[in-house]
């Protein structure tokens, strides 16, 4: 109801900014990202999108919109296409999405303050490490400063 009185006044519930990773927000906090070079990044979607679909993914997509289904799951990437289009019409849509939803999730990534930016095209067990070493080395700075 509230909602509904702000909104008849001109005004709303809404902060006026995004206050998500604003200082006096966040508590002290380590922002890994992940980053896997553009060509290794599509290749992979290439070859995901293709084992999807040699393991089932047009049956699993038909049977979801077939039955009871939640207005978050039916607007999972891809899902229409696969369930509607021809086999490869369905791969080149899954793909191309796929593409774009990476790139929309990297540039989204950039705008995060602080964001510590860790290689992924290499072993987990690097990575892990890697991160590990990053995060124990700011928890062991005197407070107020930043690495």
């Amino acid at each position: 109801m509230r909602a509904l009185e702000l909104t008849e006044l001109g005004s709303s519930l809404s902060p006026d900014a995004d206050r998500l990773w604003a200082p006096e927000t966040r508590l002290p906090t380590v922002v890994f990202g992940l980053d896997v070079p553009r060509g290794v990044l599509e290749d992979r979607i290439v070859r995901r999108a293709r084992a999807m679909f040699a393991t089932g993914v047009v049956d699993e997509a038909r049977l979801a919109l077939a039955g009871p289904i939640s207005a978050t799951a039916v607007r999972a990437l891809g899902l229409h296409e696969v369930a509607e289009l021809s086999h490869d019409e369905a791969l080149a849509a899954l793909v191309t999405r796929t593409r774009r939803y990476a790139a929309y999730q990297r540039k989204w990534l950039r705008r995060i303050p602080g964001l510590v930016s860790v290689n992924a095209d290499r072993p987990v067990d690097e990575i892990t490490h890697d991160i590990v070493e990053v995060a124990s080395a700011r928890q062991r700075l005197p407070a107020g400063r930043t690495g």
